[in-house]
């Protein structure tokens, strides 16, 4: 899984333009690193899309700008989601198919 984890950390990387007038709203970014995460392992990957909601959460949260109204930015929360869920989904695929076919290999 170590091979998993630091070939899919590049896959996490977000880089969402969050909104469709670049005056109305600045595009965010966010990384999250998948070391340690077991892709073949659903309590793993839930645990990993907590992480990833979290550090969404954090960076669409406008408070820290000048001039925000201090609201939850949540199209940018949508769409920084939209975007990294299916990614995610392909990786735990991905991962739980190497598992399956190294376990049925051993057999």
């Amino acid at each position: 899984m170590k091979t998993i984890a630091t070939a899919l950390v590049a896959a996490c990387l977000l880089a969402v333009p969050t909104g469709a007038s670049a005056r109305d709203r600045e595009p965010v970014s966010v990384r999250v690193s998948t070391q340690g995460v077991d892709f073949a392992n659903p309590r793993s990957v839930d645990a990993f899309r907590t992480r990833m909601a979290s550090a969404i959460a954090e960076v669409c949260n406008p408070g820290d700008r000048i001039g925000a109204d201090m609201m939850p930015d949540f199209k940018c929360r949508r769409e920084m989601t939209g975007k990294a869920s299916p990614e995610i989904t392909r990786m735990a695929a991905a991962a739980s198919h190497r598992a399956y076919a190294t376990n049925d290999a051993a057999d």
